[in-house]
């Protein structure tokens, strides 16, 4: 092999610039621009689409919000994790521990609200994804998150079966102004009926404070 290189024509024409003391820097200058090429090809091949990622974006607490899927859409803001938003035609107030109907200026207690879906949440998700690989598609980082670990952060007081499971992941496509989070394995794991990948969007804002108001309505509920 190194036979065949010291033979070839454009190894012997460089040796000769070389041994030419005026085209010497020109062959050191050709030596380094075929090097540094070779570097970045290097590195392009090795990096590879799979990354690590800690953290998708600041896990702030005041932020506007949408979610949707084939079955609702939720849109309001939350405050220090308290929430204010719309369900259908109605408004409802969470304020950390229960839902309660807005109507005018008369509340009342949602007892057994599914409130599970606005647990998804930018906080969630960065630990849902923490330390997981993600692969690139299109605009999105897409990462696969083990059920089991989706089910230990969205379900805390739930039992289940881990070693089941831990077969099946929770897509999860993080784009710069959205979420896609397909929980078809979650529905068939729980038995549900499945209501579609579910989008979110969340919206850095200067939400206010609209705890307060809230708070002091919710005083007299009944």
């Amino acid at each position: 092999m190194f036979k065949k290189i010291k033979e070839n024509p454009y190894y012997v024409k460089f040796k000769e610039m070389r041994a030419d003391p005026k085209l010497r820097p020109l062959t050191s200058l050709i030596f380094w621009f075929i090097f540094i090429i070779i570097v970045i090809i290097f590195v392009r091949s090795t990096s590879g689409t799979k990354q690590k990622v800690a953290e998708v974006r600041p896990s702030y607490s005041n932020y506007e919000f949408t979610y949707k899927n084939n079955s609702l859409t939720i849109f309001g803001q939350s405050y220090n994790g308290k929430l204010e938003f719309m369900a259908g035609n109605n408004r409802y107030y969470y304020d950390g521990e229960n839902v309660y109907l807005i109507q005018n200026k008369t509340v009342s207690l949602m007892n057994g609200f599914d409130l599970n879906v606005l647990k998804i949440t930018p906080s969630l998700i960065n630990n849902l994804i923490a330390n997981l690989d993600y692969t690139l598609k299109g605009e999105a980082k897409e990462y696969l998150v083990p059920l089991s670990r989706f089910l230990n952060l969205y379900e805390v007081d739930v039992e289940v079966n881990l070693s089941i499971a831990n077969n099946y992941n929770i897509v999860i496509d993080v784009y710069d102004d959205m979420y896609q989070i397909d929980l078809t394995n979650y529905y068939a794991y729980k038995g549900l009926n499945n209501d579609g990948v579910l989008t979110i969007d969340i919206y850095e804002s200067n939400v206010g404070d609209f705890t307060k108001y809230y708070d002091n309505l919710i005083g007299g509920v009944v």
